[in-house]
């Protein structure tokens, strides 16, 4: 039972990255400009971090919402303030620091490490944040290789896994809160 957060990650941020991702890869397929396919794969390696910080975030909203709207009207808008006040996601990088940091507020365990598969999601999603700083406060490059379009196309498909993965734990900490569906089919 997706979220509508991760319906608009899989209907629009997903196939937005996946653009991008072909468009920098056609560029650095035909090395003309190497520094134009360089600056292609900085951007696709900031704007996949964007989009799944976008998703995380849209993700906590909506659970925050639902959570509200099963209180009293006359607290709703209280409610609502204390979740949404100094939102991590909001400023931080889509780590999983500040993911938990967030989802804890409701009161339950962001068990990620649950899904095997999650464990290199995990890891890329560390590499992606790294490379994302470096790249977007023109940080100094390590002596490691940098990613390559192939290595940004893992992560987005990292990142993809991780959005189904956390929709789904958060759907079902939420039902289990609720005693209910916390968004329908």
């Amino acid at each position: 039972m997706p979220s509508a957060s991760l319906t608009h990650w899989q209907a629009d941020r997903l196939p937005r990255l996946r653009s991008a991702d072909s468009h920098a890869a056609a560029v650095a397929a035909s090395p003309p400009d190497p520094f134009l396919a360089d600056e292609l794969l900085r951007g696709l390696v900031v704007l996949t971090s964007a989009h799944f910080q976008g998703y995380c975030r849209d993700l906590y909203t909506e659970a925050a919402a639902v959570v509200a709207s099963k209180t009293r009207p006359s607290l709703r808008a209280v409610v609502q303030r204390q979740f949404t006040s100094s939102i991590a996601l909001n400023y931080g990088n889509p780590n999983l620091a500040n993911i938990r940091a967030d989802f804890d507020r409701f009161g339950f365990a962001l068990d990620l490490a649950a899904d095997p598969a999650n464990a290199v999601r995990l890891q890329h999603l560390a590499e992606l944040n790294r490379w994302r700083n470096i790249y977007a406060h023109a940080g100094q490059l390590p002596t490691t290789p940098p990613p390559t379009p192939a290595t940004a196309r893992g992560w987005i498909g990292s990142c993809d896994g991780l959005a189904v993965s956390l929709d789904r734990l958060v759907y079902n900490e939420l039902r289990k809160l609720l005693r209910r569906k916390p968004w329908p089919p």
